[in-house]
């Protein structure tokens, strides 16, 4: 394999590793060195992909191309900043960081150095989502007048995920079960409309965990008359990923899989689309792209991915 091929991993207890490892592997890239504070898991890493152990410290010497981070929340800006500061390109899995002020860290960093920090806000890679954003630049639904976003699954009642992990350690987690999903809904909704100016958020913890495991928000855009309602978490009976869209000439409507777009006036869709089944691994793509020298449609600038940080802590969600 050639070194330019050739990635570092940092931290592998986020659970879309996996789905990252199947597109890195798929475009010919490899993970070649491991650092995880875990050593188990460090070791069990190294074996399944043949890599080598290394420290951050050890970050400018590699003959890498890239960082993928998929540590615990609270290692975030230690290993960004570690990456950033030897001028390697990163890809982070979501939020950026912990906290507002670190998110901010990070994205000054990244802008001082001129090196890419991707964040893994996969739903902008959607080409349905894509044209529907186009739509509203282009007028044709007009104005947008409110906006309500629902991400959430069945896992914390099911059985196809555990989170008995650090993922409900708030000192590890940071933030709590609303924010693990409702993340993917506020970079949706500043993507389709526009900068929030404020929110305010109601968790509820119905399964124990010292951290809350769903919730909802009201959200009012920069964009006037524009405002918004996010629900997230884990207590859903489904996986559900749904938008409802109000605008002054027309609306948008994403259930099961379709989207529709229609006028006002008018209950039958003018666009209908279905998305494929939603990929969490393709929020790598963009970042191996802008490696490659490609277009790299769907690549989240830090400044907007800190956005969402900005938010999460003037709701005081942040936990820890």
């Amino acid at each position: 394999m050639s070194p330019d091929k050739s990635l570092v991993l940092l931290g592998g207890a986020h659970v879309h590793l996996s789905d990252h490892l199947t597109h890195i592997e798929k475009r010919g890239w490899r993970v070649s060195q491991v650092f995880d504070r875990e050593p188990a898991r460090e070791e069990a890493l190294c074996a399944r992909l043949d890599a080598d152990r290394v420290q951050l410290s050890d970050l400018a010497a590699l003959n890498v191309q890239g960082v993928i981070i998929c540590s615990e929340t609270a290692f975030h800006e230690e290993d960004i900043t570690a990456a950033l500061t030897v001028g390697l390109p990163v890809f982070v899995e979501k939020p950026i960081a912990g906290s507002a002020e670190a998110a901010r860290r990070c994205a000054s960093l990244a802008t001082e150095k001129e090196v890419i920090l991707a964040t893994g806000y996969f739903l902008r890679r959607s080409e349905a989502l894509n044209h529907l954003r186009d739509r509203i630049n282009d007028g044709a639904l007009g104005k947008v007048i409110e906006a309500r976003g629902r991400f959430s699954h069945d896992g914390g009642y099911a059985d196809w995920l555990d989170l008995d992990c650090w993922m409900t350690d708030p000192e590890l987690a940071c933030y709590g079960g609303f924010v693990d999903e409702a993340v993917h809904v506020i970079d949706l909704l500043q993507w389709l409309v526009g900068p929030i100016n404020s929110g305010q958020a109601i968790t509820g913890n119905a399964l124990g965990w010292p951290v809350d495991d769903h919730g909802a928000a009201v959200i009012d855009f920069a964009a006037q008359p524009a405002t918004g309602v996010v629900d997230a978490g884990w207590t859903d009976s489904e996986m559900r990923l749904e938008l409802d869209m109000v605008c002054e000439a027309g609306w948008a409507r994403l259930r099961s899989g379709v989207l529709e777009l229609g006028l006002r006036g008018q209950e039958q869709p003018v666009e209908t689309t279905q998305l494929p089944p939603l990929d969490a691994g393709e929020g790598v793509e963009p970042f191996l792209d802008a490696l490659e020298g490609k277009d790299a449609r769907g690549l989240v600038p830090p400044q907007e991915a800190g956005r969402v940080n900005i938010l999460l802590d003037q709701m005081k969600l942040r936990r820890g």
